[in-house]
């Protein structure tokens, strides 16, 4: 069955970091949509998950290109059900970091890094072939290792971290 609501978990996450990228230096509006984005993305998980409950696959081909030259993008029960709970893992994640992440933080990219990352985990999820994968994997990579780095503390940065055991 060809369907278009695939790729909404994955676009949600894009225009949300697009659209946070517009607000850089103001912590606020980035802390609401986070959270709005996460939820919106929730939304779209649970719609995905339901039209593939009963054992549908469904399969999308972006542009209408067929499977050599165009992105597929597939979603049976397990990729839904991942993406499932990567959005709720997401939108928990997005109301502790809307509390618990400071200013600095926020100020060096980190909701915008977080959602690229979400995006990347989505699209692994739901592509059709291996190349698109791969691209997916780059995106997981290049984000969370940027989220890493953010701060740039030396024991970030050599990745030491003193353990304190009680």
């Amino acid at each position: 069955m060809i369907d278009n609501q695939i790729i909404a978990t994955v676009l949600v996450h894009l225009f949300t970091a697009i659209i946070q990228l517009g607000f850089w230096r103001k912590t606020g509006p980035q802390r609401i949509l986070s959270i709005g984005g996460s939820f919106i993305s929730l939304i779209f998980a649970i719609k995905l998950f339901a039209k593939v409950f009963n054992g549908d696959i469904l399969i999308m081909h972006a542009a209408n290109w067929e499977a050599p030259f165009g992105i597929v993008f597939v979603a049976d029960l397990l990729s839904s059900t991942l993406v499932l709970l990567t959005a709720i893992a997401t939108l928990a994640v997005s109301i502790f970091s809307a509390t618990g992440i400071g200013r600095q933080r926020i100020l060096y990219g980190y909701f915008p890094i977080f959602h690229f990352l979400v995006m990347g985990l989505n699209g692994a999820f739901l592509t059709g072939d291996i190349f698109n994968l791969y691209v997916f994997f780059e995106v997981i990579i290049i984000s969370s290792f940027v989220l890493m780095t953010l701060g740039g503390r030396k024991a970030q940065l050599d990745g030491r971290c003193k353990v304190i055991w009680r």
